[in-house]
């Protein structure tokens, strides 16, 4: 686990110094504490045949750990730079060894890498399970070939000249706002896309001239022309006949945990007493032996605090539990949040994200959690409301005339919460999700920066996925290349990378993702959320896992709103020179925060939204 930048330029007019290869270095230097190392080729003049090549690398140090295994790496005719781990490295290595021997300098995953492709070219990626980024510059090719991870928990992001005549990638947007040529003008598209959804997704950044590699993706440039992307797997692809029982479940579970325990340096496991992070430490215990290593965090508020839970977990399973109870600083952490995402982002759950990951990298470098698990096995609320959606739009149309039409005062309240519903019963399927999927509506987004063409990304994808799905089954595929990669995984990464923690998802190797695709909604929901989970772990956990109400990772980010972030709030926001002075109406600002404030609507989601983009704003605003 890493992080590393670059630049190929096969034009002169993009070449790249020593100074700016140190700054972008010094950028993503937080993701590597165990070592930083650039390389750079001639001072010649770069031509077509005869490109430039720089790069850059912060090394974590988890595998391998002997110093003949930095990066970047190179086997005299390729170079490599590579965030992530190859859980099946060592099978593939012998593979390789089978199909053409060969003189092996290190004993860890990124040799092996760079081996396969020289062996299969673009279709190593097909045969490696893990989580990864890398960028390989072919100097015999003279080609630069970019690849990331199937479900995208390894971010890569890239910047290419107008001709093709230079590319540039990193493992972070900081480190590509250090060069001059990329186009870094606001895009008005993913500023609506941000709005919409509380992130900008791939392959859009904030940015005109900057991309996201999107999950799944390879990317090829030579320099003669504009990067070639191609898709090589697709999460939502359903295998004929598959079929998953609870006792295959728990076997691919517990092979998948089993395989991500691959370590030079111990390895720990999150743990919030809910059924996913559980079933991954039940499977860590069945597979790892005596000791494990779990860790929780709390807070003084106990609508937020899940340590009780998690401790109870921890003492049926037999585990080494620590649990943390941290009084949040959010007026001095959430700058230093905007600052890893380099874009505005707008899931307050990334700051409960920060303080486990601080926490837990104290004592390990490595953590398991349970991310995926909610995407993959049906465990959202919403998946219910999808489902209860069905059997309501049964009812006489008078009776849900009569619901649509309840009194009621305040939004939370019960009766609005079944107006609520029974108004959405007229919408179609993806706009109703996409509804339930949005932070800001339409028109509220109308009403802030004026009539613009939304992206409805949830919308579309809901369309296009719910083809031979019901809704339960569109609604769980469309998170799966939507929410999970652009918020969830995202999250994880930068708020577990600010503090040099490698994060595992073992839900997430592509295998089990593949058996679960093609799960009906019986399997998701009958009897309640994750059944499938629920029947293959019973006997492993106590009942009360599979029991209680899901609390979510979350903070009390509207009571902040309104207390200690209210001057943060309204000195950035209202400010004569803020992003939203510039861009947003300022009636419909003001509007938001005064009816937040006097508690007559909840938008503190959207309040910590225009927060996150102030942030973002000062950390380096569109040139």
């Amino acid at each position: 686990m890493c992080g590393f930048a670059g630049v190929v330029s096969w034009d002169d007019r993009y070449r790249i110094d020593r100074d700016t290869l140190l700054r972008m270095s010094r950028a993503i230097a937080h993701r590597g504490p165990d070592g930083q190392e650039i390389s750079l080729n001639h001072e010649n003049q770069i031509t077509p045949e005869n490109p430039q090549c720089g790069l850059a690398f912060a090394r974590l140090a988890i595998l391998d750990l002997d110093p003949r295994a930095m990066q970047p790496m190179t086997d005299g005719h390729r170079t490599i730079v590579f965030n992530g781990e190859i859980y099946n490295f060592r099978e593939l290595r012998k593979e390789l060894d089978d199909e053409r021997r060969y003189q092996w300098k290190t004993t860890g995953d990124t040799e092996v890498i760079l081996h396969a492709y020289s062996v299969w070219r673009e279709k190593c990626v097909d045969h490696l399970e893990g989580m990864f980024a890398f960028a390989i510059f072919d100097k015999q090719e003279n080609t630069v070939f970019l690849a990331r991870d199937r479900m995208g928990q390894k971010p890569l992001y890239f910047a290419a000249a107008p001709d093709g005549s230079a590319i540039a990638f990193a493992s972070e947007l900081a480190a590509l706002r250090c060069l001059s040529w990329p186009d870094t003008s606001l895009d008005l598209d993913s500023l609506a896309g941000y709005l919409e959804n509380g992130y900008v997704a791939s392959p859009a950044t904030i940015y005109r001239g900057i991309r996201k590699l999107a999950p799944a993706c390879i990317l090829v440039c030579d320099g003669t022309d504009l990067p070639a992307l191609k898709f090589y797997f697709d999460p939502n692809t359903i295998v004929p006949d598959a079929t998953l029982t609870a006792a295959e479940t728990a076997s691919l579970v517990r092979a998948a945990v089993s395989r991500q325990l691959i370590s030079d340096v111990p390895v720990g496991c999150f743990l919030s007493g809910g059924i996913d992070s559980s079933v991954i430490a039940a499977a860590m215990k069945a597979t790892a032996g005596q000791r494990v290593l779990t860790f929780s965090i709390g807070f003084d508020d106990p609508r937020y605090d899940e340590t009780r839970f998690a401790a109870a977990v921890a003492k049926h399973l037999g585990t080494e539990h620590q649990s943390f109870i941290v009084k949040p600083d959010a007026a001095e952490d959430l700058p230093k949040l905007a600052a890893v995402f380099g874009e505005p982002f707008a899931d307050s759950s990334a700051l409960p994200t920060h303080y486990l990951a601080r926490e837990t990298r104290k004592h390990v470098k490595v953590a398991l959690s349970g991310d995926g698990g909610d995407e993959l096995f049906g465990g959202y609320e919403r998946y219910r409301a999808m489902q209860l959606a069905q059997a309501a739009r049964k009812m006489p149309r008078f009776v849900r005339n009569i619901l649509a039409g309840l009194p009621a005062k305040h939004p939370k309240s019960h009766l609005s919460k079944i107006r609520r519903f029974a108004r959405s019963l007229e919408l179609p399927d993806a706009r109703r999700y996409a509804q339930y999927m949005s932070l800001f509506e339409p028109e509220q987004i109308d009403a802030l920066i004026g009539n613009i063409a939304l992206p409805r990304l949830v919308e579309s994808v809901f369309g296009r996925l719910s083809v031979g799905r019901d809704p339960v089954e569109a609604a769980a595929a469309t998170d799966r290349i939507t929410y999970l990669p652009e918020d969830v995984l995202t999250k994880v990464d930068r708020g577990s990378m600010l503090h040099a923690l490698e994060v595992r998802s073992p839900f997430l190797e592509h295998g089990l993702v593949a058996r679960c695709a093609g799960l009906r909604s019986p399997q998701l929901l009958q009897g309640g959320p994750k059944r499938l989970l629920r029947e293959a772990f019973a006997r492993d956990l106590p009942e009360f896992v599979f029991r209680r109400a899901k609390m979510g990772f979350a903070v009390p980010i509207g009571q902040w709103l309104r207390g200690d972030l209210r001057g943060m709030l309204t000195d950035l926001v209202l400010a004569t020179d803020s992003f939203a002075s510039a861009h947003f109406r300022k009636p419909a600002v003001v509007g938001m925060i005064e009816e937040h404030m006097a508690n007559r609507i909840d938008h503190s989601q959207r309040l910590y939204a225009l927060l996150m983009l102030e942030l973002w704003n000062k950390q380096g605003a569109p040139t």
